[in-house]
């Protein structure tokens, strides 16, 4: 059972979010009606924890094998979607795709269907794209995770 409820117009989420970059590219995703990005990811369930949560979320939505590298932040949002206030707790960690991979510009589907549309950007056109929460670009650009993008860099 997913780590999410509701309460009249209030949502609860507990989420695992996966910051892939591979080649100087950040992987990044939106549902198909909405016009924001984020990062891909997904509900915790009860007893599960995050990093079992946010593999098992890149295999469902991408069907890659991953592993965790290093838990990066937690992160409280409160936003609104779809009329709905949400609470959200977000766990974050830096993610190593095991499968080939092709960085490409143009946007694609994961095998879970066409409801999630991804695509990689370049690290340095983050400031190009409206990627929530608001604060997750504050950190990217502000270089919280500099270690990443500099390990990043040694390997492309």
């Amino acid at each position: 059972m997913d780590i999410n409820f509701r309460v009249e117009n209030q949502r609860f989420n507990h989420r695992a979010a996966a910051v892939i970059i591979k080649d100087g590219h950040l992987l990044i995703h939106r549902n198909v009606r909405d016009d924001f990005w984020a990062l891909p990811g997904g509900r915790i369930r009860l007893m599960e924890p995050g990093e079992a949560a946010v593999i098992r979320e890149i295999k469902e939505e991408l069907g890659l094998a991953a592993e965790v590298s290093r838990f990066l932040s937690v992160h409280e949002n409160f936003f609104t979607y779809d009329e709905v206030s949400f609470h959200e707790v977000g766990f974050y960690y830096e993610v190593t795709v095991l499968d080939e991979m092709t960085v490409t510009s143009e946007e694609f589907f994961g095998v879970e269907g066409q409801e999630l549309v991804y695509r990689f950007i370049p690290l340095e056109e983050l400031s190009t794209v409206t990627l929530y929460p608001v604060q997750l670009q504050t950190m990217l650009e502000a270089g919280k995770w500099d270690r990443l993008f500099r390990d990043n860099e040694k390997t492309s």
